[in-house]
């Protein structure tokens, strides 16, 4: 197919190519990017990368980008015919340079040499015709002088062998706001600008052919792909060819990654180029480089009017009239014809068409420029209107930094002092939005107030507009590096955080590293549901051992292998009491690792282990360091144990050097023998607080768990005997130890223990003798019905009856023991909660319950929740708020 163009016009095609590269004009100004003829000839072009979607590109991270390149590839392979292909993005993204990279590599025959010729469509020519007719033969013979008739017209009979590049399709809008009815086939066929632009677009003419588009929007029905620019790998590369591939450039590379909110704008290259220019100049005039975004468009305002010989009042006239073009693409006003012939609004502005035309535009060569002045017109001219809510981040962000005296000095050099009633009224302004925004739970908008107070450095600004409760409620937990450094610096003026919440929180290694001064500063740090990489782990111990936290979450959380070390060794010098890893799935080393921290000298008390599979062999390593630590409180429920660590753990609980004084063992197979063993730790008066519920005991275990309530130095309060077999052997030998003036509980849990209307009966007796403790008792799941339920409604009524808590879930209660409960209800000074779920009670009853409710105010709650009860109750019940159903 190629055969048909001979090689002579093939490469005088070329060469013409080349040279209108070389020669491809950008606006000659610090804000209008790197000549495209300087990238090509010096070797300075770096890939561009593209995503198929319109993408948030903070949170995206790189994950959906692409190499231009590849897609290009992968678009146009060969053999393809008809593709049309979208680039879009905005201004500076660099669609121009990378288009015209790839006319370059064609012509040097490095990309898509399956196609005999590469051919511009003029987008100014198709503009010229509206209202005009012409064909596409003549208008491409027009523009293609050095390609003969004959052979123009060949190529284009043979449309296959075609790609044709239109750079600019945003010029064209007023041809594509008026789209045709009308296709034509005919490439001599003529026709107006729309209809040969809707012909081509649309695949009607040179249908075989294939397309490349630039554009600064999508189009419709087309294969688009948007510029999202440079990715880091790519802007660090950028550096590496401005200032050669020394040290020198990553020290650059790595300072501007510093600099606030710069990050952020450098993934568009026009804006890499003109930073570097800067920097390049600041450096090498040693002067201060820039510390903030603000302060960089102060630096480069400064650079643009320092050699345009103009007095302090036309310079701040002509950015006090810039700032006041509200669109980037505009006519010029009234204010700035003044300045239509000097060569200071070519530094700012592109002129679209002729300059003394009526109907020529304006653009902005930045759209990062063009929000920064407009936020400097509101400092500058009173005429200004006030702040609105409807303008972008960036426009907040340059109101913030031109607050500060110094971000603004460079720009104040050359257009006076800015209004101090107007710093004033901005500072008022962001104190409201502050007080508005953060009372509500969108953590976006908290992140954009901690941004803009960042960005004015004021801490009497920040203490004045946040206070320590407005951030102790919210949970941050989609903060990229930017929002993590400003979350730090609005806590460091405030001074301390009682609480920050990063509830399912991905935290990277940079992200945590910013967060260590909020951190530090923080009591409580909740990280639950996340993911904690061994970098972030890394960032946090240093927040842990140098800060004063006191409390830990990472229930819950994926932490990756050497997380738990890593932070076990910063553990031993910090303040940190209470560390919960709930479902954290540990493993023997990760146990090794917490007890050589227990032993280590750490002030850890309180450590939740619940399902975190540590099994035997982990409790083992754990208990050689309970023999001599500070823990108060472990919890080592649902963690596969067995018999087989029990004794270790009974050891080292037994040692006179265990502080240890709540044990939860729940979920885990203790049995009977082993709990003998753990009765004698009780005896010796070591626990509190101990739960063996759902351990697979019997009632074997109770005579030993007897006598040991019973013993001298017991000083257990609180037990849960849930989901056991005690049946009532068992359980009356539970019963005669509450009886001894020795037995010191205040709590027992009896849940589905297999108990008896007779165990209910003695436990009636026992809450009447006057020897009893107990305040709260839980008998749920134990199918006694009235008849047994009937003992403890009578002990209610007894002066000797301590309850304040008492549990009768699933009991099978009818309708027919609620008089006998509501008088006894009635007549107790403390009993204050009532669970009566899952009984049979109906709709009968519930008059008698809420005037209950309603005439014994010391009542907090009476649970009736999955009864017998029909709508039709439910407005009687909302009477009582305290009635729960």
């Amino acid at each position: 197919m190629q055969s048909e163009i001979s090689y002579d016009v093939q490469q005088m095609h070329k060469e013409a190519l080349r040279s209108s590269v070389l020669n491809t004009a950008l606006p000659n100004s610090l804000l209008g990017g790197q000549p495209v003829g300087e990238v090509i000839q010096k070797g300075h072009y770096t890939p561009l990368s593209v995503s198929a979607y319109e993408i948030d590109r903070a949170l995206v991270k790189g994950r959906d980008w692409e190499a231009l390149e590849d897609v290009i590839s992968q678009e146009f392979p060969p053999g393809s015919e008809g593709r049309r292909l979208v680039l879009y993005g905005g201004v500076g993204m660099g669609k121009t340079t990378a288009v015209e990279k790839v006319i370059w590599d064609w012509t040097k025959g490095a990309c898509l040499q399956h196609y005999a010729l590469l051919i511009r469509v003029p987008v100014w020519e198709l503009a010229s015709l509206e209202g005009k007719a012409e064909s596409l033969q003549c208008m491409l013979e027009r523009v293609h002088t050095h390609i003969s008739t004959e052979t123009l017209a060949g190529a284009l009979q043979q449309p296959r062998s075609l790609l044709l590049v239109l750079d600019g399709l945003e010029q064209l809008k007023h041809l594509l706001c008026n789209p045709s009815s009308a296709f034509i086939c005919d490439v001599q066929q003529e026709a107006t600008g729309s209809v040969l632009l809707h012909s081509l677009l649309y695949g009607s003419l040179l249908a075989e052919a294939s397309m490349l588009i630039t554009s600064r929007e999508p189009v419709q029905s087309l294969r688009c792909f948007e510029v999202v620019g440079f990715s880091q790998t790519q802007r660090r590369a950028f550096f590496q060819q401005f200032f050669g591939n020394g040290g020198r450039a990553e020290r650059v590379f790595h300072r501007c990654e510093q600099v606030l909110g710069v990050s952020e704008q450098c993934f568009c290259p026009a804006f890499c180029w003109t930073l570097c220019n800067v920097l390049k100049t600041q450096l090498e005039s040693k002067n201060t480089p820039p510390e903030t975004l603000t302060h960089l468009l102060c630096i480069i305002t400064h650079m643009l009017l320092q050699n345009q010989k103009m007095h302090a009042e036309q310079t701040r006239a002509l950015v006090s009239s810039l700032g006041k073009l509200s669109n980037p693409v505009c006519s010029l006003s009234d204010d700035l014809r003044s300045f239509l012939h000097h060569p200071v609004l070519s530094a700012f502005l592109c002129i679209n068409g002729d300059v003394a035309s009526p109907d020529t535009t304006f653009s902005f060569l930045s759209p990062v420029m063009h929000e920064f002045l407009l936020a400097a017109s509101f400092y500058l001219d009173q005429s200004v209107q006030e702040i609105s809510d409807k303008r972008s981040d960036l426009y907040y962000t340059f109101l913030a930094g031109l607050s500060d005296s110094v971000q603004c000095k460079p720009m104040e050099d050359y257009v006076g002092k800015f209004d101090e009633s107007r710093i004033s009224a901005f500072s008022q302004w962001l104190v409201g939005f502050a007080s508005r925004v953060l009372q509500d739970g969108d953590e976006t908008k908290h992140y954009c107030v901690f941004r803009l107070l960042q960005h004015a450095r004021n801490s009497s600004l920040v203490k004045e507009s946040i206070s320590k409760s407005l951030l102790q409620p919210w949970c941050y937990s989609s903060m990229q590096e930017p929002d993590c450094a400003a979350l730090s610096y609005v806590v460091s003026c405030v001074g301390e955080m009682e609480r920050i919440n990063l509830y399912r929180a991905d935290l990277t290694g940079e992200q945590a590293e910013k967060l260590i001064p909020a951190l530090r500063l923080s009591k409580s740090i909740g990280l639950s549901q996340g993911c904690l990489s061994l970098a972030a782990a890394t960032h946090l111990s240093t927040a842990l051992a140098e800060g004063h936290v006191i409390a830990l979450d990472l229930s819950h959380s994926r932490l990756d292998k050497e997380s738990v070390k890593t932070l076990c060794q910063a553990l031993r010098s910090s303040s940190l009491e209470s560390l919960n890893l709930c479902g954290c799935s540990l493993t023997p080393a990760d146990c090794e690792s917490l007890a050589q921290m227990l032993s280590g000298g750490s002030r850890l008390r309180v450590l939740n282990l619940r399902v975190t599979n540590v099994e035997d062999q982990g409790l083992i390593h754990l208990s050689s360091a309970l023999e001599n630590c500070r823990l108060l409180e472990i919890d080592l429920s649902f963690c596969s144990l067995t018999a087989t660590s029990i004794p270790a753990l009974t050891s080292a609980m037994n040692s006179s050097f265990s502080e240890l004084r709540k044990l939860n063992l729940s979920t885990n197979t203790v049995t009977d023998d082993k709990m003998e063993m753990i009765s004698q730790v009780l005896k010796k008066g070591r626990l509190n607080t101990l739960n063996v519920s759902d351990c697979e005991l019997t009632g074997s275990c109770c005579s030993s768990l007897a006598a040991a309530l019973q013993s001298e130095n017991c000083r257990l309060t609180d037990l849960d005997l849930s989901i056991n077999e005690l049946g009532q052997s068992g359980a009356m030998q539970i019963c005669e130890a509450l009886m001894s003036p020795k037995c010191t509980l205040e709590i027992l849990e009896m849940t589905r223990c297999e108990l008896t209307k007779e165990v209910f009966r003695v436990l009636g007796s026992v809450l009447m003798s006057g020897m009893s403790k107990l305040i709260r008792l839980s008998l749920g799941v134990n199918n006694v019905g009235d008849t047994g339920a009937k003992h403890i409604w009578e002990a209610l009524r007894h002066k000797h009856c301590k309850l304040q808590y008492l549990d009768l879930d699933m009991v099978s209660l009818t309708d027919a023991c609620v008089e006998q409960l509501c008088e006894s209800v009635a007549v107790s000074s403390t009993l204050s909660t009532l669970i009566l779920k899952n009984n049979e009670l109906t709709d009968s009853s519930i008059p008698r319950l809420v005037k209950l409710m309603l005439d014994c105010p010391q009542m907090a709650e009476l649970n009736l929740k999955y009864n017998d009860i029909s709508e039709d109750v439910f407005e009687l019940m909302d009477t009582c708020q305290n009635i729960v159903y």
